[in-house]
């Protein structure tokens, strides 16, 4: 059943409900404006200050969790697929900013299809 998942091809004409086809949500911890309400007392004084959101980074928008920022609705396997592993390692790292994940999916389909021309012509010249 895995396997079926993971050799068919992405659909990608149906968007992911949550973020419409964007891969971007707003923060739920800020509301979208980067800052966060802090409280800091003081004696007999409460101030609120205004900081950089720590769910967002001050950025307002996250990459949506329902679809892992590609934007389609139908992301079963994904994260198994050959196309998907620079997304895996930055996602290992923390280091997925939102509206990033499509690029790097592109740009893992192009190595992948480069690493294949190359075998196919270190192939032919053997």
């Amino acid at each position: 059943m895995a396997a079926d998942a993971q050799d068919s091809p992405l659909d990608l004409n149906s968007s992911c409900v949550e973020c419409a086809g964007s891969g971007v949500t707003p923060c739920d911890l800020c509301g979208g404006t980067g800052k966060w309400r802090a409280l800091t007392r003081k004696r007999a004084r409460d101030n609120y200050e205004f900081v950089e959101c720590p769910q967002c980074f001050g950025r307002g928008t996250r990459v949506c969790g329902r679809c892992f920022g590609t934007g389609l609705l139908n992301v079963r396997g994904l994260l198994r697929r050959p196309e998907a592993s620079l997304l895996v390692q930055q996602m290992q790292k923390g280091e997925v900013k939102p509206g990033e994940v499509k690029q790097l999916l592109a740009k893992a389909v192009e190595q992948m299809k480069a690493n294949a021309a190359a075998k196919l012509a270190a192939g032919a010249a053997v």
